[in-house]
């Protein structure tokens, strides 16, 4: 009972000994796990506190996280902090020495505090109360803490490097790998996540990452080849330091200019490389998002899909001045990277043409130039029917089908007269279609 009785006390006050972790005090499920701490530190305690605020506790965890390890979802937290730690990783400032040590220490009472097992609780709880035999009942019968590593992708490098430090028999010897880590992918949520969302809710805007996005690869994608070579091209110059260019990916719907785009995030996501889709009606808050990311030691990609601008709209001139570079939007640590599927950008009606205003062709030029603002333009035409079919073919290849070729595109034929019209969009559709009715 002592051992079991000062492992809790110990941890309850090893919480707040958290300096620079100190946020995770504030955390809900943490909150949840002091007061359960709080309470098993009294003298004296009734069966039925214990056995409520132990449930409170299991069932925030398995609230947030879906599973009751809280190994794991302090594991989670520590990678998404941001703390004193991060700031002097992301201005590249490993001598100062104090924080750095401070951050081993922590690491290692974050590993005592939560490697208290389940049977300690429910014996400190049988051990200062006296229980009736039912009561004993509830009390063995409550749910177990465990070491749950379903949620973790081995694919994924933070998940690997989380799995190793929770297998480690001291976290605190593992704080140069966190900082290597921290160093190539990214501090809090940009090392956790590789694309976000640019979110505006409640007067309140901020960034939402994206846990599963779209995982297609260069490799993936049938065509368009120099296309392709263009845009990565200008994504390695990017990430190496040099000079790069806003691009305008324009073309039919269903090229596959989103896609490529995606491709390139994750093809190079493990250089520093992000994304950030921000809905053109929020181009307004560029200078909001610059603060954000520009003190951040990676390279960041804005993705604006499917640009057209109506008649005075305020994110066209957000836009304009984005692109003209002023002095706040000026980051070498952001590129723009946008679609289309309207050469010019801006909506032109005939009674433009037909305004009387002397400067009216001013004006007309005007609109129709904000297109050449972006350095390059990329265009993804719709292919004639020798590449559609060689689309066909390769996605075919990549999955592996075994289909006559004859009959194969016979059917890519019948399938673009009868639905869209030729794209990458429209073969990989069909070849779906196609899948599942071989298999």
């Amino acid at each position: 009972m002592c051992k079991n009785f000062e492992q809790i006390k110990k941890a309850n006050i090893m919480i707040n000994s958290l300096c620079v972790f100190t946020q995770l005090k504030n955390d809900c499920v943490i909150k949840k796990y002091k007061d359960l701490l709080e309470c098993l530190s009294k003298n004296e305690i009734s069966v039925g506190e214990g056995v409520s605020l132990y449930n409170d506790f299991v069932y925030e965890l398995l609230n947030k996280s879906m599973n009751t390890s809280l190994k794991k979802y302090i594991m989670d937290k520590v990678f998404l902090d941001s703390n004193p730690f991060t700031c002097i990783i992301d201005h590249n400032d490993l001598a100062n020495k104090n924080v750095i040590d401070q951050v081993g220490y922590e690491l290692k009472v974050l590993q005592y505090i939560c490697n208290i097992e389940t049977d300690t609780f429910k014996q400190v709880i049988l051990d200062k109360t006296r229980v009736m035999n039912y009561e004993e009942d509830i009390v063995k019968n409550l749910i177990e803490l465990e070491d749950n590593f379903n949620n973790c992708d081995p694919e994924k490098a933070i998940d690997r490097l989380k799995i190793k430090i929770i297998m480690s028999e001291d976290w605190g010897e593992c704080l140069n790998d966190i900082i290597d880590f921290y160093v190539q992918y990214g501090t809090g949520e940009f090392g956790e996540y590789r694309a976000f969302v640019w979110e505006h809710e409640d007067n309140d805007t901020y960034l939402r990452g994206v846990q599963s996005p779209d995982p297609v690869r260069l490799k993936d994608l049938v065509g368009y080849e120099d296309q392709k070579e263009t845009i990565i091209d200008n994504t390695l110059q990017f990430l190496s330091g040099h000079p790069a260019n806003n691009l305008l990916l324009y073309g039919s719907r269903g090229t596959g200019k989103s896609s490529t785009v995606k491709a390139i995030i994750n093809e190079y996501y493990h250089k520093g490389l992000r994304l950030i889709e921000v809905d053109k009606e929020r181009l307004v808050d560029f200078t909001k998002i610059i603060r954000v990311l520009k003190d951040k030691n990676l390279k960041f990609i804005i993705f604006v899909d499917d640009l057209v601008f109506e008649e005075g709209e305020a994110s066209y001139s957000a836009l304009k001045t984005i692109l003209e570079g002023g002095v706040e939007n000026r980051s070498s640590n952001i590129l723009i990277y946008a679609t289309t599927n309207r050469r010019h950008l801006v909506k032109e009606t005939f009674s433009e043409r037909e305004n009387d205003d002397v400067h009216a062709q001013d004006a007309i030029e005007e609109k129709l130039s904000l297109a050449d603002r972006f350095g390059i333009t990329v265009s993804f035409y719709s292919p004639d029917q020798k590449e559609y079919l060689k689309i066909i073919d390769g996605i075919v290849d990549a999955r592996g089908l075994e289909v006559d070729k004859e009959y194969l595109h016979a059917e890519a034929l019948k399938w673009v007269r009868w639905h869209n019209a030729r794209s990458p969009r429209t073969a990989k559709q069909f070849i779906n279609w196609l899948e599942g009715n071989i298999k």
